[in-house]
């Protein structure tokens, strides 16, 4: 594998992040429906609110439900509230690409709160921010003995 900026392209992350006001789940269906996403982007299930590690092991990203808002006929969440992260081994590339999708569907009428943190292979750890219409901000925290 590559290196980029010096650093390895595998991190662990993990974290929540809250979305303000939630956002209604049709707007996400985007990457909730394509099978590629599927494997690794999930819903959790309604009751799940709150900012607790992944529900289920195999969904490494997952949106958590707004239970204020409720469900719909089908039982499925009417709006999300989080997203929810706790993914070893991923690529820095992989990270941003799905933060970036997100944040493209989520769009610049909801804010994001709170950040996800973030360990390299390499000793870097840090975290990392969202922001609406922008890229994922990466801040390293790495602390330093010189």
């Amino acid at each position: 594998m590559g290196y980029e900026n010096g650093r390895s392209p595998e991190y662990s992350v993990w974290g929540t992040i809250e979305v303000r006001p939630p956002v209604p789940l049709a707007r996400l269906r985007g990457l909730t429906d394509q099978e590629a996403f599927q494997r690794r982007l999930g819903t959790a299930p309604a009751g799940a609110a709150g900012p607790e590690p992944a529900s289920a092991p195999q969904a490494r990203w997952e949106f958590v439900p707004d239970d204020d808002a409720g469900t719909d006929d089908q039982g499925r969440p009417r709006a999300i509230k989080y997203l929810r992260v706790n993914d070893q081994g991923v690529a820095r590339t992989e990270v941003d690409r799905r933060l970036l999708d997100v944040a493209a569907l989520v769009g610049t009428d909801h804010t994001f709160h709170g950040h996800l943190r973030y360990e390299g292979y390499v000793g870097d750890e840090g975290e990392i921010r969202l922001r609406g219409g922008g890229p994922p901000q990466w801040r390293d925290t790495t602390p330093r003995y010189w």
